[in-house]
């Protein structure tokens, strides 16, 4: 019979493809294998790290510091920025219509504002409470708010641009500029202020968020260390009363309810007594 080489059968390709496929299977079996472990990640590590980058960007947006500092950066950049502009200021007005100036660029500009919070009227109230654009120029502002033009006709102010200013449910507010300058802000003025309201808007949008998100994986964290010590002490109860995973739990439950006490209580209750009876033991 003659050989497969006499026939002249390659019979060396089919070797190396058939190597090829085992280790391509190996290889395919490796990278289900480093699948499945990734996903047995501990679950408690995965939300400690998102906790400690959450806090990372929560200390980076949300501090008070850091919001005033914020804002007294967007006043600094908007009078550097809006030629016509020689002040700025940022009002906030609480729920309960307390208003406050957070932010400013000159003593005076927190004059204006001051005489603004305590007459009751003029532009920055009208932008915060309205949500529209205030722009007037001084004789204007003798004709729409009289008391507040009396109190601050010695600042010198002559032109007044204020935008509304949102930083989050609780407070309404507006950027203010002012200007010594007579002949009023212009509508590029306007474009450019909304712009950086609009900035500041979406820095506040992003602590909100960033604060609530910190406080969903804060509640995530509590409520896997709650269930771990439940788990353990029902552990405990099954091996100490030689009963099902079902009997310990309501063994708890109702340990918890005639005491009414919490369950994660009795839980830990648990746990540290065999704790403690292990340290006895040694």
């Amino acid at each position: 019979m003659p050989l497969p080489e006499d026939l002249g059968a390659d019979v060396t390709p089919g070797r190396h493809r058939r190597a090829d496929d085992t280790l391509a299977r190996h290889r395919r079996a490796d990278v289900t294998l480093a699948r499945h472990r990734r996903a047995d990640v501990d679950t408690a590590a995965r939300v400690d790290a998102v906790a400690s980058a959450l806090d990372n960007l929560q200390r980076r947006l949300t501090t008070p510091a850091q919001l005033q500092g914020f804002l007294q950066e967007l006043c600094d950049c908007v009078v550097s920025t809006i030629i016509e502009a020689d002040m700025a200021g940022v009002t906030l007005v609480d729920e309960d219509g307390r208003a406050e100036t957070a932010a400013c660029t000159d003593r005076r500009a927190v004059d204006i504002d001051l005489n603004q919070y305590r007459n009751g009227e003029g532009p920055c109230l009208e932008a915060a409470t309205t949500g529209q654009i205030v722009k007037v120029r001084v004789d204007e502002v003798v004709e729409r708010w009289p008391a507040f033009a009396a109190d601050v006709r010695d600042i010198g102010a002559a032109s007044y641009l204020s935008a509304p200013l949102r930083l989050g449910e609780a407070h309404a507010g507006a950027l203010n500029l002012y200007s010594f300058g007579s002949h009023g802000f212009g509508d590029l003025d306007v474009a450019l202020l909304r712009i950086f309201t609009s900035l500041a808007e979406v820095v506040a949008r992003m602590t909100r968020e960033a604060a609530a998100a910190h406080d969903e994986v804060a509640g995530l964290k509590k409520a896997m260390v709650t269930r771990g010590v439940i788990e353990q002490a029902k552990g405990i109860l099954m091996a100490a009363e030689r009963i099902s995973a079902d009997e310990a739990f309501r063994m708890l439950v109702t340990n918890s309810q005639r005491r009414n006490v919490k369950l994660v209580t009795v839980a830990h209750e648990v746990v540290e007594t065999v704790a403690a009876d292990d340290g006895d033991s040694d």
